[in-house]
């Protein structure tokens, strides 16, 4: 069961004893676990569950030998949501059995008694958020609450959004960028957003399909907004709520006075700002450090974007500089 090294890991957590775990899980993810059954032909029990911490989100990725865990979901304060890399995960409720096998489908956790079994050396990602923030933010992009948000929930991830965000796990997790407050904020900003637009409609209700015009005096300060903090951690729900609209009239506004997202005009900003410091840079400098003091931790993309916006690559720009 190897696990990726990785500089954003925040918290590390292994063990071989049953009855550790359980003090480990009550303490963790809201749960009463009772008991845990190895399954398989030793029956021995290993589990090792690394966790990163983004800011609002967190992500943990566990990998076990199979086993049965019995207990009861308590109403708690985190939204817990299971999406299984490798391997197959079972819920089991008293209700039809809910599964995720090999990122299909993504689980949000329920209140109610029942068992939890992975199957043999399978790994799973969680994904955690406080309740209130997982409301309040769907709220904000114009949702409206019509059901309990402690009711299980089954997300296919068949979808565009579903693969989307399973590509968004896989590539936090494993990115290879030196950890940053930019980048901790961009990948926080990515998950909840996915999270929300994945689950808001199955536990909360429909939003409204078409958000009202914000107006351009509002695009044109959130544009202001983001220039000023362009080096600075940004997360556009924040700017919406200075404007004191919703992140989805922002989104709305953006579309239809610039014809782009407010992530894309960010983006672009970056861009911009990456664009200086190439042309400006001192000696000892490089295209990969530039691109991850401003907010890029994909460098494939960011080269890609680069030529795009400026007619030539990052290391023609920083050449040219030192001509």
């Amino acid at each position: 069961m190897t696990e990726p090294a990785s500089r954003w890991i925040t918290e590390r957590f292994e063990t071989r004893d049953p009855d550790e775990y359980i003090e480990f899980s009550n303490r963790h993810y809201g749960t009463l676990t009772r008991q845990v059954i190895p399954l398989g032909r030793n029956a021995d029990f290993r589990l090792r569950r690394n966790e990163m911490h983004l800011g609002r989100v967190r992500l943990a990725r566990s990998v076990c030998t199979s086993a049965r865990f019995y207990g009861e979901t308590l109403p708690s304060s985190l939204l817990t949501v299971f999406l299984s890399q490798h391997g197959r995960s079972l819920i089991s409720d008293g209700k039809p059995e809910i599964v995720s096998s090999r990122g299909d489908a993504a689980i949000a956790r329920g209140v109610g008694q029942g068992f939890f079994e992975p199957s043999a050396a399978g790994s799973r990602f969680v994904v955690q958020i406080p309740r209130r923030q997982f409301l309040e933010e769907f709220q904000a992009s114009g949702g409206a609450r019509t059901k309990s948000v402690d009711t299980w929930a089954r997300v296919d991830l068949s979808t565009e959004a579903g693969k989307s965000f399973r590509r968004a796990v896989n590539f936090v997790w494993h990115q290879q960028a030196p950890p940053n407050e930019l980048l901790r904020a961009a990948y926080d900003e990515i998950l909840l957003h996915g999270l929300v637009s994945l689950f808001g409609p199955p536990m909360l209700g429909e939003a409204p399909a078409t958000p009202p015009d914000p107006g351009s005096a509002h695009v044109r300060r959130a544009c202001e907004l983001i220039r000023a903090r362009v080096a600075e951690p940004i997360r556009i729900a924040e700017i919406a709520r200075e404007l004191g609209i919703s992140p989805r009239h922002l989104q709305s506004g953006f579309r239809r006075h610039l014809g782009m997202t407010p992530h894309r005009f960010l983006r672009d900003c970056r861009l911009d700002e990456a664009h200086r410091l190439l042309s400006a840079a001192s000696p000892g400098h490089t295209t990969t450090a530039i691109a991850y003091d401003c907010g890029f931790g994909h460098l494939s993309d960011f080269a890609h974007d680069y030529r795009s916006r400026f007619g030539e690559s990052p290391s023609e720009t920083l050449r040219r500089s030192r001509s």
